[in-house]
Formats: C-alpha cells, sequence, structure tokens
C-alpha cells in the first residue's frame, strides 16, 4: 500500500497541467462568438445588420415601459422595420391579467411568414417594452433586433415548410401580459405547435438555452443538430424551475407549445438599469442569439412539430462544442449500475488483499470530512466578508476576486484533508471511500433530480470503467496507476466547471458557499494523487498547499481592498417621493440595495432608518426622511354598485388616477374574506399565498397600464364586517424638489426596474 501511494507525485504534475488546461477551456468557451459583419450571405444571421436595427430602436436610451408614449414610439419603429423587409405587420391590442393581481394592456406586434404547407406554425418570439428605469437594449431591445434580423433572413431562403409567426409583444416586464393576450386572443396562436423565445438578463455573455417545453428529449435532439455553439445543460433547466423568475416563454410552455428559451446572462449589475443601452448591449452576444435562433426556426419550421414525444432528456454541452443527451428514464439505470459495479470492484481489491476495510472507512470519511470542512469554512468566509462590506449585495462590481477565494478554499481543504488522511488509507482507501460516496450520491440524485444528476453520474461512470483495467489487473503493477484518479477528475472538470462559473452569474454571491462545497466535490478525485504528497521530501510536500492557501489570502485581500461598486457595475439606489392623503404625511424613502445608505445621501437631509415603513403591507427596510407636502391629487376608488347577497356584500368600483398616473393599484388588507375578484370584467385567481407573504398577507391588484378613465373592479366582502383598502397611484420620476436627491446619487449607484418613483396614498373604509 505504501508503495502505491508513493506512486502518485510521478502523475501529480501532468494531472494538474491538463486540469488548468481544461479550466481555461471553460472559462474560454463562456465568450460567445466574433459577430459577422453586415456583408455576410444574405442567408446568415449577422450582428452587424442586426446592431445596425437596434441603434434605430433604441439608440436614443429612452426608456420605454408598456403604455408609455416612448414605447409607441419604439413599437412604430418595428412596424417600419417589418415594412422595409416586405412584411405586413399588424398590431393586436388587448387586455389580460396575470396570476399575481396584475392586469394591462397590451400592443402587439405580429407578422407572418406563409409555409408551403398549411397546418401547425412555429413562433419567434421578443418583447419590446422595457422598465421604467432603463433603456432595455438588452432586455429585449437584442432579442427584438435578432427577430427581425431573422425574419430578413427568412425572406432570403427557400420557404419553409411551415409558416413562422413573429411576435414582438407589449408588457413583458408587468406580468408578460403581451404572451398573454397572442396565446388567449390572437387566431394564429391555436396554429403554433413550437416557439423560440429570446430574452436577457443582463447585458453580455453567451445566449444559454435554459428551457425547454415538456418534449424535452425532442427540442434538446434538434438544438444538438443545428446548434453551432450549444450553451446549456439540464442544471440550468432544473435551477431555474425552481427560481421565481418567469419569461413569455412561461405562458407559452403553459398554453402547449413546445422550443426553446433562450437568454444571456452576463453583466447583470447592468439588467434593468440606465445602463442596459446600446453601447453596453454585447454585439457578441447577440450573434450567438441570432446563430441559436435561426437554425432553431429552420429546423422547426421544416420538421414535423405536430406531435412530437413528450419525453425528458439529460444533457450538456462539452465547452460549446458539442451536446451530450439522453433519455432521463435512463439515469436510475445507469447510476445503480455503476454503483454495482464499483461494489465488485471493492470487493475484488478485498479479496486479493489490495483493500483493507479499514482503510476503505477512512477513505469514506475522509470524503465526507472534505464535504463538512468546506462547508462550514465557507460559510464562516461568507459571513466574514458581509460583516465587512465586500458583498453589501448580490453581484457586487469585481467578483472575480470572491469567486477566487472559495474556490481556492475548497482545494486547499481536499489537499490538506487527503494529506492527513493517506496514511490510513494508502491509494485505493482514498480512491474507493471517495467513488463509493459519488456512486451512491449519483443514485439520489438520480432518482430525486434527473437534470442535475449528470454532474456526479458522468465522473462515476468514468472511474468504474477505467478501475476495472487496475482493480482487475493481476499485478500490483504501479504502470500508469495515476489515470485511475485523473480521468474521472478529468470528466468532473470538463462537465461540472463550466455550470459553476454560469452559476454565479444566475445566482450570485447567495451561492459562493455553495459554489465551494460544489468545487471540493469536483476535485475529491484527486484525493489519491494528492495523499501521495505524503511521500515527498522537504518543501515539495508543502508546495502545492502551500500555494492554494496563498491564493485564498490573497483573493480575499483583493476582496476586502477593491470597491464593491463602480460605474460600470453601480448599487442599485431607488428613491421616492411618498404622500399619504389622509394623514397628510410625506416622505423622502431611499432603498439601497445593499441596506446601507450612501454617504452623499445621506449628508443630503435628515434620513433614518424604518423597518415598518410608511404602509402595513412593506417588508423591507428603507430610510426615509420628511420632505414638503405637495398638492398631489390622490387616487379615487368610486362605488358604482353594491348590494348584499348571502351573507356576501358585492361591490363594483372604478379605481382611477386623478393625475394621469401611469400605474394604480388597490390593496386589501389580510383576513379581509376577499373573494370572486374581476377586474374590467376578467376573472382574478385568488392570490398565492408566496406572494402575499411578501406583502404581509395583504392582496394586491395592480394596472401598470391605467387608463385615463380608469378601470372597473368587482368583488365580495363578508358582510357586516368594514374593511380599510388603500389605493395609491404611481408615476415615474421625483417631483422638482426632489432634485437635490437626485443630485447626491453618486456614479457608482443608479435606479433600476421602477427607477425612481412618485407615490400617491389614501384609504377608502368599505362598510358592507
Amino acid at each position: 500500500m505504501e508503495l502505491e501511494v508513493s506512486s502518485g507525485p510521478r502523475g501529480l504534475l501532468p494531472t494538474a497541467v491538463i486540469l488548468i488546461a481544461i479550466f481555461s477551456l471553460a472559462v474560454v468557451s463562456r465568450r460567445p462568438p466574433e459577430p459577422k459583419q453586415a456583408t455576410v450571405p444574405a442567408s446568415e444571421f449577422s450582428a452587424g445588420r442586426a446592431r445596425a436595427v437596434l441603434r434605430r430602436l433604441v439608440g436614443d436610451g429612452v426608456p420605454h415601459p408598456a403604455g408609455s408614449a416612448a414605447n409607441d414610439v419604439v413599437r412604430d419603429r418595428i412596424l417600419a422595420e417589418f415594412s422595409t423587409l416586405g412584411y405586413q405587420a399588424q398590431v393586436q391590442t388587448g387586455f389580460a391579467c396575470d396570476d399575481y393581481g396584475t392586469c394591462a394592456s397590451a400592443k402587439n406586434i405580429l407578422a407572418r411568414l406563409d409555409g408551403t404547407e398549411p397546418g401547425p406554425a412555429v413562433l419567434l418570439a421578443s418583447h419590446y417594452d422595457s422598465v421604467p428605469a432603463g433603456p432595455g437594449a438588452s432586455d429585449d431591445g437584442a432579442g427584438v433586433a435578432a427577430v427581425l434580423e431573422i425574419a430578413r433572413a427568412l425572406k432570403s431562403g427557400p420557404t419553409p415548410r411551415h409558416s413562422v409567426i413573429f411576435l414582438i409583444d407589449d408588457a413583458e416586464e408587468d406580468g408578460m401580459i403581451g404572451a398573454r393576450v397572442f396565446v388567449d386572443q390572437s387566431p394564429w396562436a391555436k396554429e403554433v405547435r413550437a416557439a423560440v423565445n429570446l430574452e436577457a438578463r443582463g447585458t453580455s455573455g453567451p445566449s444559454l438555452m435554459f428551457e425547454t417545453g415538456t418534449a424535452n428529449y425532442w427540442a434538446l435532439q434538434i438544438y444538438s443538430k443545428f446548434a453551432k455553439r450549444p450553451a446549456s445543460n439540464s442544471i440550468f433547466y432544473e435551477a431555474y424551475k425552481q427560481l421565481p423568475n418567469d419569461t413569455d416563454f412561461t405562458v407559452f410552455k403553459a398554453a402547449g407549445y413546445q422550443g426553446l428559451n433562450f437568454a444571456f446572462i452576463g453583466g447583470v449589475n447592468q439588467y434593468h438599469t440606465p445602463l442596459d443601452n446600446f453601447e453596453n448591449s454585447s454585439p457578441r452576444s447577440l450573434q450567438h442569439h441570432g446563430e441559436n435562433a435561426l437554425p432553431m426556426v429552420l429546423a422547426f419550421a421544416n420538421g414535423d412539430i405536430a406531435n412530437p414525444p413528450h419525453t425528458e432528456g439529460v444533457f450538456f454541452d462539452v465547452f460549446e462544442r458539442h451536446i451530450i443527451l439522453w433519455p432521463a428514464k435512463w439515469t436510475l439505470p445507469i447510476a445503480i449500475f455503476a454503483l454495482v459495479l464499483l461494489y465488485f470492484q471493492i470487493g475484488w481489491l478485498m479479496a486479493k488483499g489490495r483493500l483493507h476495510p479499514a482503510a476503505l472507512l477512512w477513505g469514506a470519511v475522509n470524503w465526507l470530512a472534505i464535504l463538512v470542512t468546506t462547508g462550514v469554512l465557507a460559510l464562516i468566509l461568507h459571513e466574514v466578508l458581509r460583516t465587512v462590506g465586500v458583498t453589501p449585495a448580490n453581484w457586487p462590481s469585481h467578483s472575480l476576486p470572491l469567486q477566487a477565494a472559495f474556490w481556492a478554499l475548497a482545494v486547499t481543504v481536499v489537499i490538506v484533508l487527503s494529506l492527513a488522511f493517506a496514511a490510513r488509507t494508502g491509494f485505493w482507501g482514498l480512491w474507493a471511500g471517495g467513488w463509493l460516496w459519488w456512486t451512491l450520491l449519483s443514485v439520489v440524485v438520480a432518482w430525486l433530480s434527473h437534470g442535475v444528476s449528470f454532474i456526479l453520474l458522468v465522473p462515476s461512470c468514468v472511474a468504474v470503467v477505467v478501475g476495472l483495467f487496475f482493480t482487475l489487473r493481476r499485478s500490483n503493477s504501479l504502470r500508469g496507476l495515476w489515470l485511475v484518479a485523473a480521468l474521472p477528475l478529468f470528466a468532473a472538470g470538463i462537465i461540472g466547471f463550466t455550470s459553476l462559473l454560469f452559476l454565479y452569474d444566475g445566482l450570485g454571491v447567495r451561492l459562493l458557499a455553495g459554489t465551494a462545497l460544489v468545487v471540493a466535490i469536483l476535485f475529491t478525485p484527486a484525493c489519491p494523487l494528492l495523499g501521495s504528497l505524503r511521500s515527498s521530501k522537504g518543501l515539495a510536500r508543502f508546495a502545492l498547499p502551500g500555494t492554494t492557501i496563498a491564493v485564498a489570502i490573497l483573493a480575499i485581500f483583493a476582496a476586502v481592498v477593491v470597491p464593491p461598486y463602480s460605474a460600470k457595475s453601480p448599487e442599485r439606489v431607488n428613491l421616492q417621493y411618498r404622500q399619504d392623503t389622509d394623514s397628510g404625511k410625506s416622505q423622502w424613502v431611499v432603498y439601497p440595495d445593499s441596506e446601507r445608505l450612501p454617504e452623499s445621501i445621506r449628508v443630503a437631509t435628515s434620513f433614518h432608518r424604518d423597518d415598518r415603513g410608511m404602509f402595513p403591507w412593506e417588508t423591507k427596510s428603507a430610510f426615509v426622511a420628511d420632505s414638503p407636502h405637495l398638492a398631489m391629487a390622490p387616487p379615487t376608488l368610486t362605488i358604482l354598485e353594491s348590494s348584499a347577497l348571502n351573507g356576501k356584500h358585492q361591490y363594483r368600483v372604478l379605481l382611477r388616477s386623478e393625475r394621469g398616473a401611469p400605474d394604480a393599484m388597490v390593496f386589501f388588507p389580510p383576513d379581509s374574506g376577499l373573494a370572486g375578484v374581476r377586474i374590467q370584467d376578467q376573472p382574478m385567481p385568488p392570490e398565492l399565498s408566496r406572494v402575499r407573504s411578501f406583502l404581509n398577507g395583504w392582496e394586491v391588484y395592480d394596472c401598470p397600464t391605467m387608463p385615463a378613465k380608469g378601470i372597473e373592479i368587482s368583488f365580495e366582502l363578508p358582510a357586516g364586517k368594514p374593511v380599510e383598502v388603500y389605493a395609491l397611484d404611481r408615476t415615474y420620476g421625483l417631483p422638482l424638489e426632489g432634485m437635490f436627491l437626485l443630485k447626491s446619487r453618486q456614479f457608482t449607484a443608479t435606479p433600476s426596474g421602477a427607477g425612481d418613483v412618485t407615490i400617491i396614498s389614501r384609504r377608502v373604509q368599505l362598510n358592507p
């Protein structure tokens, strides 16, 4: 056993070199393709041509939320682009509500390229509205420009078999209302069987395929065959399903459409801010969007899309060059087979006297100790960094030192504990103990979540297959033994590194401790090689752990000294003017993402922290200061009709903004007994408990495209129980009196989402 341990250093250097090369490939593969110039053939997607369209659409940098005059301008520009391409585009107008109490009007843009056969159609979709705080050049101007460039390219080639419908919808930022209007009200919607949706949750990075319909395996087969740079894996899909996020594809999927959903997520600090402008929108990301969407639309339009099989798949890309895909139902049997094969090899090693039970036990303890130690140290580091202000928000300006610190921490733990346990385990003890955990977890994860399973299953399969060549050989020769550890380690790196790098873009600082844990797991195949360092002499024994410890310390130091925010990656700080008409109270309110008031704003006036807020549904702390009372008309909630029946009191009311605000809403208190809500005669589902939990149990119904005449709301309440509701309206921007606050917001801070707003409220007593 001691002889086998001493063989490791011979293979440690080539293993490290190859592993570094794999990591480098993972980093390089995240760079989207070079943008193609406008001179490429007409049948190809050109980011150069699409960027020219994008500049014409949103180059002025003006935010254009749904219902605004600026959005009307962008819509007219898109219609003009379609007309130039020879399409007869139309505007579909409708009103719809989502499942969270938001109702709005939408004006969708529709065009189509008729196919050679009647029947099912393919949908290519994006949205053209932006949030109030930003011009939306990437979210989703890049998607719109890509749709228009694809519409041009399709015109230049042979007519496809199936019709292609182009949908550039409205009010996506307000509950995917435009997609709902299309699905529920357009006659074309009934033709659609497959959809390709283009989105963005940032301004750069590769175009990731992160969601499919229920015919998952079918769609992935097409994607793997036709995409030039496939960037996807089933972990993204599983992670996305756990997030409280939706896109238009959510609506399409609920309508039974199959297909693919694409988005790029780099540059998240600029997302939904004024920095989501033309200058920051990546031409490479736009090119990748087009190279994903164009071949997919063509493949769907020329394929059989009538009745695809509803089968799940497990998949991952290899450096964005190829997709590995298999049916999800294979996963658990493969995992069980790998576990059985490993048990056979362990039994053989024991029978031949090359592995003792105690060594196996200590090898298993080593693997578990690595996870526990890494998890505890990572949580401690995460808390320390948060306390000293290194991670005041989920995506600090400079993420590289942070990620390096947690990766180095995990690798250090693997090295140190492997050295500590090697004397008790030997080479085969560390190998068998580690892969015993891997294969067991593969079975458990395959049973619980097929989509996540590959990150454990593939290295486990490589380990047991490679292990056959060495565990079953007759001699105790050490020749090539390092490959038993190295090859599955390479497999873990190939499939794991890319996923980890993207998970930070997707989930940010909140996942750093979890990232360290996964890094530790991915490096545990190296334990048998690392344990062999015990046989090294002098400084050679401590060189590797010393290096990783030094990297961790330097990375932590860099994370501490670099500023958390910059002009390119600013902190999100929203400002509000609030006025409660009933009490006459007015306030300036500041919502910093870090929950720490910037010094430049602190000195502007007398702010204090408020954890309760002006309104009873507020759960987020803010900083408030008294402000002057301004003459602004409050919204009205007028009772148009009231009647009692069977112990219930039925109301029909008119919610209206008297000052012409674009957004108005009404809040009902918890346990009010509210039921039967209809808005503009559309029935509303009961609000989800998850939604009410964010509002202290209050229920809200909101119209972000409030018409001048107001909207009608019908509902019923229990008879004999007085209920006090709140009516609010909201305009974007502060009154002139708030100009001093706008000037105090430093260049490393920016509004986001709805941005700076003016809110006027009043209470209305209902006495059923």
